[in-house]
């Protein structure tokens, strides 16, 4: 990676459209230096997936104007894009390759094998393969295989995908509408859990889940790898829409869910406002927040594992997961240690209004990029501007910008001659005269050369 470039990340979520600008020392530290977000309708992005891609195009530019102030006179001419949703889903499987009798396995070998991974269904993408486990002569490897000997290397592997329409979109949006180019897209869940998660909870065994808008996406890491991966159609705003029975108004609804809702009642005794009924709005946040949480604990066995070989508990991330009492009540349930996403310490963050609770998930997409190689420019600096076009037989003049007597300035102002800075030489007849004969002498000149009969002796007088 070019240290001295920086690198771009754009989240386009259901609630609101996030972007990140950052920078790399050389010393593998990340800096944050801006984030820049826009709230957008409802309608606009369904479960991850653009609907209405003139919207989101415009809030997306909105968002990378406001992204270029952090980065001047540098402008920004590509990004990277997060990618979740409800489409999203991992399918193991399991590939091979044959090779010669005592053949060195190098890194290459290993990638050409991962390529073989391939998505059955036609109508999803490819967005990144996950390797779970290696063999080589069918015994089980600890690590990647790279420098034993072998004829015969296998993997079973999680293959990463979405709907092709969900990326389609997206493209649209961006690249499309914006002319903006899209380096590349970055697995979101994978991207937290790299943020957010230390390596011995993802070597012992722990859970990661995301809580969006509209969607809770859960990930399972054991052994050092992503063992499962599953997006549930369900998120906060799906409270704040059950709340829209006491209070119509979304917005008012989203508001009291924020302030008032307690998806663990018990941890909290504050009063309210006479005329908020806590004990009615509670039963609503609780019954959704509890078939929420009901699916996030189903997933320890839709991947064929226990608790207990998870000890590493659960991480929690996303703006769903603010909710008051939420982390409580998911403790319980389970019966699994709980705690929130933090940054590590080798990230930095430049400015004062970002907050590190609400901007994980974009945070998390620089992260990824700043640990990985060969990532493209996504800035570029503009071209000075041209010198100014000076008339033929003049010369320019490097200090003050502008030309010798006899033509203008850059400013289009005339330029005059030396003779004439001293208002004192207008009454000096004798250097008057010799540039006024000289200059009728020149006329006349040209004047005969034209082949012209009439005399002009009478002007000399």
């Amino acid at each position: 990676m070019n240290r001295s470039n920086y690198i771009v990340a754009v989240e386009i979520g259901s609630s609101k459209i996030k972007g990140a600008v950052g920078k790399v020392d050389s010393a593998g530290i990340l800096t944050v230096k801006g984030i820049e977000e826009e709230h957008q309708h409802p309608n606009h992005v369904r479960h991850g997936c653009v609907q209405n891609v003139k919207e989101v195009a415009n809030e997306l530019n909105r968002v990378i104007t406001k992204l270029n102030n952090y980065i001047s006179p540098a402008k920004i001419s590509a990004v990277y894009l997060g990618v979740g949703g409800r489409s999203m889903k991992s399918v193991q499987t399991k590939v091979q390759m044959a090779l010669a009798d005592d053949t060195e396995i190098t890194h290459e070998i290993v990638d050409s094998l991962l390529e073989r991974a391939v998505v059955i269904d036609s109508s999803t993408e490819r967005l990144a393969i996950e390797p779970v486990e290696y063999r080589v002569n069918g015994k089980i490897q600890s690590d990647e295989p790279v420098g034993n000997l072998g004829h015969e290397l296998s993997a079973t592997v999680n293959i990463v995908s979405c709907r092709n329409q969900l990326l389609r979109n997206l493209k649209l949006s961006v690249s499309e509408k914006l002319n903006l180019p899209i380096n590349g897209y970055i697995v979101r869940p994978m991207a937290l859990a790299d943020l957010v998660m230390n390596s011995e909870e993802r070597r012992t065994g722990a859970m990661l889940v995301d809580c969006g808008a509209e969607t809770t996406t859960v990930a399972i890491y054991k052994g050092g790898r992503m063992r499962y991966l599953a997006t549930i159609p369900l998120g906060s705003r799906h409270i704040t829409r059950d709340l829209t029975s006491m209070f119509p108004l979304e917005e008012r609804a989203e508001e009291v869910k924020c302030t008032v809702g307690d998806a663990h009642p018990e941890t909290s005794a504050s009063k309210q406002p006479e005329e908020i009924d806590n004990a009615k709005i509670n039963k609503i946040v609780v019954a959704r927040a509890s078939e929420i949480i009901a699916n996030i604990g189903a997933q320890v066995n839709y991947a064929g594992m226990t608790v207990s070989d998870l000890p590493g508990g659960i991480i929690i991330v996303g703006g769903g997961a603010m909710l008051k009492g939420f982390a409580e009540a998911l403790a319980q349930t389970t019966n699994m240690s709980v705690r929130r996403g933090s940054l590590p310490t080798t990230v930095r963050l430049a400015g004062n209004k970002i907050s590190t609770a609400e901007d994980l998930d974009v945070i998390s997409l620089l992260y990824y990029l700043a640990h990985r190689e060969n990532i493209s420019p996504c800035t570029q600096v503009p071209a000075p501007p041209a010198p100014p076009v000076v008339t033929s037989g003049s010369t320019n003049s490097a200090s003050a910008g502008t030309t010798t007597a006899g033509t203008t300035t850059a400013a289009g102002q005339p330029a005059e001659p030396d003779d004439f800075e001293d208002e004192e030489d207008e009454d000096l007849p004798g250097d008057i005269e010799p540039m006024k004969t000289g200059f009728w002498k020149s006329l006349k000149s040209k004047f005969s050369n034209l082949g012209t009969s009439a005399s002009l002796d009478a002007f000399d007088d």
